[in-house]
């Protein structure tokens, strides 16, 4: 199965996409991790990103197509992978359709994610993130157990630097223009399933898994439902 999490900055798409990637066992891949974590590693590739992200901009596509395109080719994408912040102009889907096509492959759904801009700076502006596992939390309705401290690893809790409210504004503005069309162009070709972030992270869970035809079994420490395939789906 190969996904796309589609969805403006803070509506849960990497959060969603992780659960689905235990779920289905198959490669959750975000851009937004892999950059942060070239940034933070202080590689070439970070120090030519970081620039772009810290204002609320689009990595280049040349940055970031053939990034993709070598990670999808790895074995461990044989069997399915999703993909979290990708595609996010048309070029980067006509790449992503011309490399599936070589293989005989196909995108099979496209999640997008929906949340009124308003909402979306408010999540954002709460949200920590835990810089040694990624997990993700929320001043107001996911805090942490101790506070500025991540449950899994007790690392200090971080505020992305972009997730302040002036770069929120510009990142909502730069998806509005550049990356909405995306949305359009693979409702014309794919299935689109569309499904609103509530508060409740597993709400959301919810509604993704029954519009994808999947049933829960069971629930994490951390919160992440494990599901099992049902009606068919693979």
């Amino acid at each position: 199965m190969i996904l796309i999490m589609f969805g403006a900055p803070g509506v849960g798409k990497g959060s969603q996409a992780k659960i689905l990637s235990e779920a289905l066992r198959i490669p959750h891949i975000s851009t937004g991790d892999i950059f942060r974590e070239n940034v933070a590693n202080r590689t070439e590739l970070g120090r030519l990103v970081k620039v772009h992200m810290d204002n609320g901009l689009l990595v280049p596509d040349e940055m970031t197509i053939g990034l993709i395109m070598d990670r999808i080719y790895n074995a461990d994408c044989k069997s399915g992978f999703i993909l979290d912040g990708f595609p996010r102009t048309l070029s980067q889907v006509e790449h992503l359709e011309r490399s599936l096509k070589a293989e005989k492959r196909s995108i099979d759904t496209v999640v997008n994610i929906t949340l009124d801009d308003a909402k979306i700076i408010g999540r954002l502006t709460g949200r920590r993130v835990c810089p040694s596992c990624n997990l993700v939390y929320h001043l107001a309705y996911n805090k942490p157990h101790n506070v500025g401290r991540c449950n899994k690893c007790s690392s200090n809790l971080v505020q992305r630097v972009d997730d302040t409210e002036s770069t929120i504004v510009r990142r909502l503005q730069v998806y509005h223009a550049q990356t909405k069309p995306v949305l359009s162009y693979c409702r014309d070709r794919y299935v689109v399933v569309d499904v609103v972030s509530e508060d409740d992270i597993d709400d959301t869970t919810r509604n993704i898994f029954r519009s994808l035809g999947l049933a829960a079994i069971g629930t994490s420490d951390e919160g992440s439902q494990y599901m099992r395939l049902s009606n068919g789906c693979a």
